[in-house]
């Protein structure tokens, strides 16, 4: 008798590290995009402020203070935590442990991604990304930049992610 596959959910998540202004700005495109997101930080006010704000963006928003699950099944996660090198060479270690093994690690500040991606087992997978307001101030510009590791193929689908999907100008 062939054993049944459990279903698997086709439509991607998106694990935003930390509820800042950021991971806000992310979230809101990729719930009116149809992804899933979760939402992590360890402040308690920050998730409710930031679950306020996105309230209406999209019904497949989801709040933990809890990384190990906020990653586990993320096809995407995003650091979006201020710059703080022993902090995101942490975030990193876990991501890096508790993630699937197809997920691609992506981080908003400036601290080098060769840096942190050269901690994990997969620096194919990691990714720098650079949100910017555009000069008009009236939206966001994306600038994509990978690390001497970073795979064509996470190049191309984080390209899909950000330019296609979520709709941002690119740099």
């Amino acid at each position: 008798m062939p054993t049944e596959t459990p279903p698997t959910d086709p439509t991607p998540t998106i694990a935003l590290i930390g509820a800042t202004s950021i991971a806000e700005r992310i979230a809101s495109r990729a719930l009116r995009s149809g992804f899933n997101v979760v939402i992590d930080d360890v402040s308690d006010a920050r998730l409710k402020a930031i679950s306020l704000n996105l309230h209406g963006a999209g019904s497949s928003l989801n709040l933990t203070q809890s990384i190990e699950s906020a990653i586990r099944s993320a096809d995407f996660i995003i650091d979006a935590l201020p710059d703080d090198l022993e902090v995101k060479l942490e975030l990193f270690t876990l991501f890096d442990k508790f993630a699937k093994p197809t997920a691609i690690f992506i981080t908003t500040g400036s601290i080098p991604i060769d840096d942190l991606a050269e901690i994990t087992f997969c620096p194919d997978r990691c990714l720098a990304v650079r949100l910017t307001a555009s000069p008009d101030g009236n939206e966001s510009v994306v600038q994509l930049m990978p690390g001497r590791k970073t795979s064509a193929q996470t190049l191309k689908t984080c390209t899909n992610l950000f330019l296609n999907s979520l709709a941002y100008r690119a740099a």
